[in-house]
């Protein structure tokens, strides 16, 4: 009998943050990032994953992260630190040289990896949009690849209704004569010439302000 192997990993985007399977033993819990540490019950992270430089005294290093990062029983980071006595490095070779140098994306896009490597059958992602920003937009395609990966591997991969991380983006090209996209270009283009509009009228109230 082969036993399950579920594997939750946990980001900071608050839609969806809350909804993890925390009070289910079955799950390890990983997480990442300063904006998560205090939302994830005390003592349910199995992993915390903090493989930024580290850099005491910038805002997203505050003084209580960092003592949480100290008494963490497993850090995964990208260097020894002693700050970090229960730090355990990355082995960012060995995943590179299998997994190729173009989809680390982000810090969760390690923890996909790992968690492939070391066999799970579930792996769920909650706190993860990466919908927001360019920066987002860029590292989702990371995500796409290591789910893609997992489910080659007979892994199910799943978010909460939530996220919209797995929603498919436009096909290039191809969509473009579906309605749907004409619909949103349309759109679009009336928000676009909105924007105009207001930009105008306050460069105008600028003007009369000045005057």
């Amino acid at each position: 009998m082969t036993t399950e192997l579920k594997i939750a990993l946990i980001g900071s985007a608050p839609s969806s943050i809350r909804l993890a399977p925390y009070h289910d033993p079955s799950w390890s819990v990983w997480g990442c990032s300063p904006g998560a540490y205090g939302v994830v019950p005390k003592g349910r992270s199995n992993v915390w994953w903090e493989l930024h430089k580290y850099e005491a005294g910038q805002p997203w290093f505050s003084p209580e992260y960092c003592q949480f990062l100290r008494d963490h029983p497993r850090v995964m980071v990208a260097e020894p630190r002693p700050e970090i006595p229960n730090g355990e490095v990355l082995p960012v070779d060995e995943l590179v040289a299998k997994y190729g140098p173009y989809f680390f994306t982000s810090s969760v896009a390690w923890m996909m990896a790992v968690a492939i490597e070391m066999g799970a059958t579930k792996i769920g992602l909650w706190g993860i949009d990466m919908a927001a920003s360019e920066e987002y937009e860029a590292q989702r395609a990371g995500l796409h690849y290591f789910a893609m990966i997992a489910k080659r591997q007979g892994i199910e991969v799943g978010v909460p209704p939530e996220s919209d991380l797995f929603r498919p983006r436009f096909l290039y090209g191809v969509d473009e004569i579906k309605h749907s996209h004409i619909k949103l270009r349309a759109r679009r283009e009336e928000l676009e010439a909105r924007k105009r509009e207001a930009e105008a009228q306050f460069e105008h109230a600028k003007g009369m302000v000045a005057f």
